[in-house]
């Protein structure tokens, strides 16, 4: 007698566990003699598990073909219950081999059906003719046989799952052996670069030391240009040198990102102005036009971004033999958004170093290539892995025929608002401004104070501000361009000051412009260009009464 004795888990590990229970719960509420659960595949039926009250008719193993079987009979009108209360006489059951062997019986099968639709096998009772069984009896049948569909399903996606958690498992084996394999290539690279950086550094910085001692001021011309062209070549592979450790540490996914508070503005500005002597020195206008608050903080790497716009700045000098380098930036997105996007765009007087009009590279394109879209510029290559690792992207096109623009988004938070730059920009609206300068790409200055919501007259020409003050435009600040207004500001100013005697004027100054110090009197603060925020606010906060 096969029984479920010992199960006490609350749980099966197989179906054959569940049906050993099925039958045993079902010997104690049916006083049935014979309860069997059965399994076929459509061509052997299996006896899974059985039970004999006090005479043997089916023995648990034991196997038929599935047409010789009652089994066939429960399972071939689609499933359906079949009740025969007497074999010997039923027309289905009469002339079967087995009617012959068990004699004759009453037999009630149930099938077992899974969710899909699919017989897995029956349930069936056998006893003498004439039992009768009940409406309560065959309700718990049916209800057992539902209960062991619901089994095999389960053990079935169970069987699924551990084949692909084995298949996972395998995967897993695999990829852990690949990338301690890939660690160790990337840590024999990483240290041939460091002892490469190393061992050529150090000549290097010898060779920059002494152009220092061997230049003199009597030294002649030509010398002193090979000097310069030495040193020259020796700060360019120092760069080299830095970059290529700061590709391969970011290759190496080393670099580590940091989510601290930090002023966007200054960032930027502090970025753009690192290059104003290298644009002036290669007569390139460097302009500087951000759409952004000084007074607003966010959150992000402070360090990262600026090494990012750091390279991307470079190669567009780089590439830009005469005209101008522009910079500006945006933070879409509401202000009352926690989260918005900077984009940040440099665009240069100059084609691509690609042969390909547009590329994008960002973590998404697998198939990247930095080769074909900026030669061999590494320093490009580290912004693009700034990128990544910000989770934004870098784009580049031309504009024009003679115009390619570098577009830079990134992800940001933002965190507060200064309140005490808040409440200086809070004083400056309505403020009445002259602004004399030339239109060119440097707008910075009067889209700022036109954001602060000052009243801006802005105009390039002289006669235009005398005009306006015949008339009775009567500015709170004067702003002046020194460096638009060719020798005539120092002169204007001192009409201004006449005119108006106490009118403040704020000087803007090209970057490396020398001013005497009898001129500089006459000005109640100088700027020096690219123009910061910071340092335009606080002029106007301090020369405005």
């Amino acid at each position: 007698m096969g029984t479920a004795e010992g199960i006490t888990r609350g749980f099966y590990e197989d179906i054959k566990e569940a049906a050993a229970h099925i039958v045993d719960v079902l010997s104690g509420i049916l006083k049935v003699n014979t309860i069997f659960v059965a399994t076929n595949d459509g061509v052997t039926n299996v006896i899974l598990e059985a039970f004999n009250r006090t005479e043997e008719l089916v023995v648990k193993g034991s196997a038929l073909p599935f047409t010789d079987s009652y089994c066939s009979l429960v399972l071939r009108d689609n499933g359906s219950v079949l009740t025969i209360p007497d074999t010997c006489e039923h027309p289905m059951t009469r002339s079967m081999g087995v009617t012959s062997g068990l004699g004759n019986r009453f037999f009630v099968g149930v099938p077992i059906m899974r969710r899909s639709g699919e017989t897995f096998g029956t349930i069936c009772l056998m006893d003498d003719p004439g039992y009768v069984i009940s409406e309560t009896d065959m309700k718990t049948l049916k209800a057992m046989a539902v209960f062991l569909g619901y089994v095999v399903d389960l053990e079935s996606t169970l069987h699924v799952q551990e084949l692909k958690l084995s298949d996972s498992e395998q995967m897993q084996e695999q990829l852990q052996a690949e990338k301690e394999r890939a660690e160790s290539e990337a840590m024999t690279k990483t240290q041939m670069l460091k002892l490469m950086s190393h061992e050529i550094r150090n000549p290097l910085n010898g060779i920059l030391g002494l152009t220092d001692l061997i230049r003199t001021p009597d030294m002649p011309e030509e010398q002193s240009e090979y000097v310069n062209m030495i040193e020259t070549s020796g700060n360019i592979l120092l760069s080299l040198l830095n970059n290529m450790m700061n590709f391969n540490i970011n290759e190496a996914g080393k670099t580590v990102i940091h989510d601290d508070p930090f002023d966007l503005v200054g960032t930027i500005e502090n970025t753009v102005y690192l290059y104003a002597g290298i644009a002036t020195g290669k007569n390139i206008e460097l302009g500087l036009n951000l759409e952004l608050n000084v007074s607003q903080v966010f959150v992000g790497d402070e360090v990262k971004i600026g090494q990012l716009l750091a390279h991307v700045i470079q190669y567009a000098l780089d590439s830009t033999r005469e005209g101008s380098v522009l910079i500006t930036a945006v933070v879409n997105g509401e202000e009352l958004e926690e989260t918005g996007t900077l984009l940040l765009k440099v665009k240069y007087t100059g084609q691509m170093l690609s042969d390909k009009k547009t590329q994008t590279f960002n973590s998404q394109d697998e198939n990247l290539n930095i080769q074909k879209l900026i030669g061999s510029n590494l320093g490009l290559a580290v912004s693009q892995n700034l990128a990544i690792l910000m989770h934004g992207r870098i784009q580049v096109s031309s504009v024009k025929e003679n115009e390619t623009e570098f577009n830079i988004s990134l992800p940001l938070r933002r965190y507060w608002e200064l309140p005490q730059l808040a409440s200086v920009q809070q004083r400056l609206k309505g403020k009445k401004v002259l602004l004399a300068k030339d239109p060119d790409i440097l707008q910075g200055v009067s889209s700022l104070m036109r954001r602060w919501e000052m009243d801006v007259h802005m105009t390039s020409g002289l006669t235009v501000a005398h005009d306006w003050i015949k008339e009775g435009f009567m500015p709170d600040v004067a702003v002046v361009d020194m460096g638009l207004l060719e020798g005539g500001a120092v002169d204007f100013v001192h009409e201004l000051k006449q005119r108006l005697q106490n009118l403040p004027v704020i000087v803007l100054v090209p970057y490396g412009m020398h001013i005497e110090l009898h001129e500089a009197e006459a000005f109640d603060a100088v700027l020096t260009k690219p123009v910061r925020q910071a340092d335009l606010l606080n002029a106007l906060s301090i020369t405005l009464p």
